[in-house]
């Protein structure tokens, strides 16, 4: 089994202030905390509580279990890196759908609106196959 040995640099802790209910004091104060585990670009946030520490002890609590999901699967933590990639610019405003790495602009009322996600999704997966160097 895999030993996992991790300090406080690996880890990247941002506090923000809370939205919804709670009042002024949620929305006041930056006692919610989202921490990273930068190695794998794995995050979690703690929003429930009103204090800061209860609010980072949950966010730790969260990454931790999911750190352990990653390493007792067996799976390498750097594969989720790309989960927080951004894959696709909606603008209405522009009327533009831009995909991120096919580099394709189509209107925005024929994708979001007509629903034509096809040829999106098929330049897509074409950019990635040749990235990969699957030229299929």
């Amino acid at each position: 089994m895999t030993e996992l040995h991790l300090t406080k640099k690996d880890f990247k802790v941002e506090w923000f202030s809370g939205s919804g209910a709670g009042g002024q004091h949620r929305n006041r104060h930056q006692n919610c905390c989202r921490i990273t585990h930068i190695k794998s670009g794995l995050r979690a946030q703690g929003t429930e509580h009103r204090e800061r520490s209860a609010n980072q002890r949950a966010a730790f609590t969260k990454l931790g279990r999911l750190l352990l999901t990653c390493y007792c699967a067996g799976e390498s933590p750097g594969r989720y890196r790309a989960s927080s990639e951004v894959v696709r610019n909606y603008h209405g405003v522009r009327n533009e759908v831009h995909d991120k790495a096919s580099e394709v602009k189509r209107p925005y009322r024929q994708v979001v609106v007509d629903g034509e996600l096809g040829e999106l999704i098929e330049a897509r997966r074409m950019a990635v196959l040749q990235e990969a160097g699957g030229d299929d």
